[in-house]
């Protein structure tokens, strides 16, 4: 009897991590949230750091809520069948950028230049 080594398909692999990250956002989103409670009766001087961790997590929220949103539009493109290409420039993205960002919209040159647009629009580049 032989055994047959099969090697699993990449965009199964990366379907599985999309869902598992996805799953850890949502499962998270109550943590993040529990920092904004405010205790009563605190003390003024007690204020600012807790003003600082509000902001925080506010942040910390806001990019969770990103990521997610990325994730989500992953899936949505692999059930399209056009997942792995660029939104840009429709050029292939290479698997080893997938396998380290599997939400990933953009080939790196693409992402680049959306980056630095962005930076010049915000002021932050010349």
């Amino acid at each position: 009897m032989t055994t047959r080594i099969t090697s699993r398909d990449p965009a199964d692999e990366l379907r599985e991590v999309l869902l598992l990250e996805r799953a850890r956002l949502v499962a998270g989103t109550g943590n993040t949230l529990a920092t904004l409670a405010v205790p009563e009766g605190g003390a003024v001087e007690d204020q600012p750091p807790l003003i600082h961790d509000q902001f925080v997590a506010l942040r910390a929220h806001q990019a969770e809520r990103h990521k997610l949103k990325l994730i989500d539009a992953a899936l949505e493109r692999m059930k399209r069948g056009s997942f792995g290409l660029c939104q840009e420039c429709g050029e292939p993205i290479p698997v080893r950028r997938l396998k380290a960002i599997p939400w990933a919209c953009y080939c790196v040159p693409c992402q680049e230049l959306l980056d630095r647009d962005a930076g010049r629009a915000l002021g932050l580049t010349a």
